[in-house]
């Protein structure tokens, strides 16, 4: 096998792409003003970064218990320890890898709640590996559990507060994706390998899908309007609802469709959806960071 076949593998193995969900870091720096805070900055890079090792070990732990499963399945099948192309050894030795590297930046930004945070993260993953991932609703109450401490994660490192509703916002997301994706997991099955999916049923995961939407757009309008825990108080940003009302219209199309529910394939896969959700992100940028007397000037120019 060559070498660049061989990284290749390594990196398919690690789950790069889904290192876009560790972002949620950065939400405690960006939303308290301190994107341009060098030190803060710093720290956060490193926490995303331990985030994504540290998620990265437990996709290897995962996928070298389900091995023998995943290889009855059409897309997992493919997956480098189910395919065989990297040995059930050598990805032990990658954890191992993984893990020392998770360490030395836990160290470097000297954080023990930080540390805590992760630490928790990682044990939450593997009570899901071990058998959590069986058992209907627990599920998908470990997985949303990793996207708070995601969250708190990324507030602790820079001791920064995360609002109340960012909060409850961000939950309310996560349930969404997680009822979504078990949604699409038994849809596209031909043969149902995920032993959960057999004790959902699609009407009961409608109905969850129906009630974490709500209660996303809910609890983010009134983060905009009330903006408690923030260094900001723009009225502004309840114009922002209707961007995120936008994103999760076009979400949820996409998760009723031919999707397979997966919250990564289904943004990477529709232009539509990343020219949203790229609009939210500029549009919330301007409004926190340029000053409003630059926009006024800005207002009476054109």
């Amino acid at each position: 096998m060559s070498a660049l076949s061989t990284t290749k593998n390594v990196l398919k193995l690690m789950r790069i792409k889904h290192y876009v969900k560790n972002g949620l870091v950065f939400l405690p720096l960006f939303f308290s003003i301190n994107l341009l805070n060098l030190n803060m900055a710093i720290t956060c890079v490193l926490g995303f970064i331990s985030f994504c090792f540290a998620s990265s070990m437990v996709y290897i732990v995962n996928d070298i218990r389900d091995a023998e499963k995943d290889r009855l399945h059409s897309t997992k099948s493919k997956r480098p320890i189910a395919s065989g192309a990297i040995s059930i050894p050598a990805a032990i030795v990658i954890e191992a890898v993984l893990a020392v590297l998770c360490g030395i930046s836990l160290f470097i930004i000297n954080s023990l709640m930080g540390t805590v945070f992760l630490v928790s993260y990682v044990i939450i993953n593997l009570l899901y590996s071990f058998g959590g991932k069986n058992i209907p609703i627990i599920d998908i109450i470990l997985l949303v559990s990793g996207f708070a401490l995601r969250l708190m994660f990324g507030g602790v490192i820079i001791n920064v507060g995360v609002s109340t509703w960012l909060f409850a916002t961000v939950i309310s997301a996560a349930f969404y994706m997680g009822f979504g994706k078990r949604r699409g997991e038994i849809l596209k099955e031909t043969e149902i390998t995920r032993e959960v999916n057999r004790k959902y049923s699609v009407d009961f995961l409608d109905k969850q899908l129906s009630v974490f939407q709500t209660l996303v757009l809910v609890f983010y309008s009134l983060w905009c309007i009330m903006n408690d825990g923030s260094a900001y108080a723009n009225p502004g940003f309840e114009w922002s609802i209707i961007i995120v009302m936008l994103i999760f219209v076009r979400y949820s199309y996409d998760v009723h469709s031919a999707s397979d529910g997966d919250p990564i394939n289904v943004l990477l896969k529709d232009y539509l959806l990343l020219g949203l959700v790229a609009l939210y992100c500029l549009y919330i940028f301007v409004i926190i960071y340029i000053p409003v007397d630059f926009l006024h000037k800005l207002g009476e120019l054109v």
